[in-house]
């Protein structure tokens, strides 16, 4: 698992054994069920994973391969605005690593993640906002900021050391996928504008300092977590939030 899922892995398996009971998780984005494999491994949890994989209904490993089949098994395909395919109060926790900017209806999908919470039950958020410098998915600084006939000529300028730049042959195949999704898939909002949305369904605690401190335990600086600021976090990564159902 990236270092994202791995703290939110920790998170939940954290709950449960603080409960002493069998609790239920949502990975809702799960890509390719990496936290469902996990919990299967561990043995801890009963963890689901939701994703529309793009309208393409297609679940894949990153490196091309076949999702196992246990872990197959509990991803539901969504289909943009259609209700979640699960039963009211059906999870103690729901989490999500770099979806929340990818739902162009983020009031409804919110909805939807309060209802299938149970009452008691915790969801753990990580996302990007507008205010990041350096765009999370192309790595170019401040593209996402930009009107979108302006990001090309800016990209080309940054290309040789953008995301994903190795794996293609020029800068007009790069931007060819990366514009478009972009344009089309990624919906920046700001800090303000998520703490009005999550407001209206949830009680919001910021946890970016957490996340901080779990990263840089890796490589033993976590005491200098207390120094970096939470304003300096989230022009870095953005929003880590954890919230309770009203």
């Amino acid at each position: 698992m990236v270092p994202n899922e791995e703290w939110l892995f920790d998170r939940f398996a954290a709950l449960s054994e603080r409960s002493g009971c069998v609790l239920t998780a949502l990975d809702f984005g799960c890509g390719s069920g990496r936290m469902i494999t996990r919990s299967l491994a561990a043995g801890v949890g009963d963890f689901w994973g939701a994703d529309t994989y793009y309208g393409e209904g297609e679940i894949f490993t990153n490196d091309g391969g076949a999702v196992a089949a246990a872990t197959r098994r509990r991803i539901k395909v969504l289909v943009p605005g259609e209700p979640l395919p699960f039963d009211d109060d059906t999870f103690d926790y729901v989490c999500s690593n770099q979806v929340f900017e990818h739902v162009e209806d983020l009031p409804w999908t919110l909805r939807e993640l309060a209802r299938v919470t149970r009452p008691g039950g915790t969801q753990v958020h990580l996302f990007p906002t507008r205010e990041l410098l350096v765009e999370a998915h192309l790595g170019v600084p401040l593209i996402h900021r930009l009107p979108v006939g302006r990001r090309a000529a800016w990209a080309r300028r940054f290309y040789p050391r953008a995301h994903h730049a190795k794996e293609t042959a020029s800068f007009e195949e790069w931007w060819k996928s990366m514009g478009p999704f972009l344009a089309e898939n990624t919906f920046y909002r700001s800090r303000g504008e998520y703490e009005d949305v999550l407001g209206q369904h949830f009680r919001v605690t910021h946890v970016e300092r957490q996340k901080l401190a779990y990263h840089l335990g890796r490589s033993r600086l976590r005491p200098f977590a207390r120094l970096v600021p939470t304003r300096l976090e989230l022009m870095r990564v953005g929003m880590a939030v954890h919230l309770r159902p009203w």
